[in-house]
Order: C-alpha cells, then sequence, then structure tokens
C-alpha cells in the first residue's frame, strides 16, 4: 500500500521520482542540489524538474551489518555537515518538548479516531494504552538543551540505504535538513526496518559527541520516549484514512490486509524495544 506522495519509475539506466507534495520535493531538491558536485555517497543527479527527480540507477544490495552502517553514517554526516550553508529544516525537526509533544499527541487522537477492524484492534488497543501513558507523563517545564542543529537524513534507516561496490550509498533526502542530535539519534535507534544492537547506538552516541562536540543532556530519556511513540504511530500511518491516497483505497483487499498485519505487528514490537539507556 503506497502512503508516500511520490512514485518511482524505472529506467534502463535512470530513476525517475515523481512528487506529488511539494514540501517533499523542496527537501530532496535542496539537498541534491547543495551536494550534487561534492563526491559523496548518493546515487548521481541526472535531472530536476517541477516534480520529478531523475537519478542514475544502481545495482544496490542490502546492508546487513550494524558496524558497516554505523561507521558509514557517521562518515556521511561528519562529511555534508562540512555546509556551513545549509539553511533547510529537516520535517519536524525538534524545537521543543512542548511542540514534539503536540505533535505525537496530534497523531494519537487521528488515530484513537478511526474505526479499527476487530483483527486488529487487540493489538492497536495496547499500544494506544502505551503511548497513551507516554503522553500522561506531561513534563511541561522541560526544556531541550541547545546545540549545534545537525544535517540529517531525517528518515535514516536501512531501508534508505544500499551497497555498491562495497560502499554505502545513502538516498531517499525528502525529509532531510537541520535537526537537533537528539531526535538524529532517536531517528536512528528506533528506525522501522531493523532493530538496533544496543553497543551500536552507543558508540554511535560516543561519536556524535566528539565529532560535533555535544554532550547527551540529562533529561535525554523524556525525549526519547516521546520519539518512539512518534516512530510508532507514523508506522501506524496505514490505518489513519487521511494518510492513504487513492491508488492505495483501490489496492487488492488482500494486498492491504497483509500490509496493515505487517505494520502492525512491526509497531507492536517497539512496546518491547528497550530504551537506549534502560
Amino acid at each position: 500500500m503506497k502512503l508516500s506522495n511520490n512514485y518511482i519509475e524505472f529506467k534502463n539506466d535512470s530513476i525517475n521520482k515523481f512528487f506529488c507534495n511539494n514540501e517533499r520535493i523542496k527537501r530532496e531538491k535542496y539537498f541534491y542540489l547543495k551536494f550534487r558536485n561534492q563526491k559523496l555517497n548518493i546515487p548521481k543527479l541526472l535531472s530536476i524538474s517541477k516534480n520529478k527527480i531523475s537519478f542514475k540507477k544502481y545495482k544496490f544490495t542490502r546492508v546487513k551489518s550494524q558496524k558497516l552502517f554505523f561507521n558509514s553514517l557517521l562518515k556521511f554526516l561528519i562529511k555534508i555537515n562540512k555546509n556551513i550553508n545549509y539553511k533547510l529544516f529537516a520535517k519536524e525537526n525538534l524545537r521543543s518538548y512542548q511542540l514534539l509533544r503536540k505533535q505525537v499527541k496530534n497523531r494519537f487522537e487521528k488515530l484513537s479516531k478511526q474505526k479499527i477492524e476487530k483483527e486488529y484492534l487487540p493489538k492497536i488497543e495496547e499500544i494506544k494504552l502505551y503511548i497513551k501513558k507516554i503522553l500522561q507523563e506531561n513534563n511541561g517545564s522541560t526544556k531541550l538543551s541547545h546545540s549545534r542543529n545537525i544535517i540529517s537524513q531525517s528518515d535514516i534507516g536501512f531501508h534508505n540505504c544500499g551497497v555498491s561496490g562495497k560502499k554505502i550509498f545513502f538516498y531517499d533526502f525528502e525529509y532531510a535538513g537541520l535537526d537537533h542530535p537528539i531526535k538524529l539519534i532517536c531517528d536512528t535507534y528506533y528506525q522501522p526496518e531493523r532493530k538496533i544492537d544496543k553497543k551500536f547506538i552507543l558508540k554511535f552516541i560516543n561519536d556524535l559527541e566528539k565529532n560535533f562536540k555535544y554532550k547527551l543532556p540529562r533529561n535525554f530519556f523524556v525525549f526519547e520516549r516521546l520519539l518512539k511513540a512518534k516512530m510508532m504511530l507514523i508506522i501506524l500511518n496505514i490505518f489513519v484514512i487521511s494518510n492513504i491516497n487513492d491508488v492505495s483505497m483501490f489496492m487488492n483487499k488482500k494486498i492491504q490486509k497483509k500490509i496493515k498485519l505487517k505494520r502492525l505487528n512491526k509497531a507492536y514490537k517497539y512496546i518491547e524495544v528497550p530504551f537506549i539507556y534502560e
């Protein structure tokens, strides 16, 4: 089921990415135009038009090693953050505790208003109860630590990178932009495609602190809980009617059910995923 506002067209030697959402293509265009001539491990840009971006086609294989992923990600972040003229912020970048809590609450309320089929309801209710408890912990006076914003892919994960010639390439920058290190860390740890081993995320945090002269604040856990809940709700977007485009609405019912169940089980497993310093 296609939830995004873009679609991909494969050609013999190129890939065309079409956008229906101006915000998404704006960020993707901005990123590629900033870095198109800097020999980064990103797909080669071929052309840009009003609603389409064309890239060179690669034969990517899946990234299997978490060690390789985190080593490559750190090097990638260091390289792109040498650009001091980057002005665009990531989508829903972390600006304050209050705003983050509002974003999570709004997503939670949207899900709560949906009529859920009986077969999904038990797990949905457990997930809602878990998130509700997090939202009840209203730490209204919590302050976000001051930090240099870092250029982040935002939608970080094994699903948005691939191996070509023993080198990891990163792609999909629809949400990319300047963001707070706390959100960068949580985006990486709570990525939807791979359960991250704690030893790798802890090393990644230490490396970030050293290379970006940043110290994780004591109230990190407060933000982490909300960002974990937010990722769970993003995974469950498929159950929110307003998030599903017209193409998805007319998909085969069996395919819809299969994808819904997969997303539901993925979000449900997050309940047992330990917090980073737990």
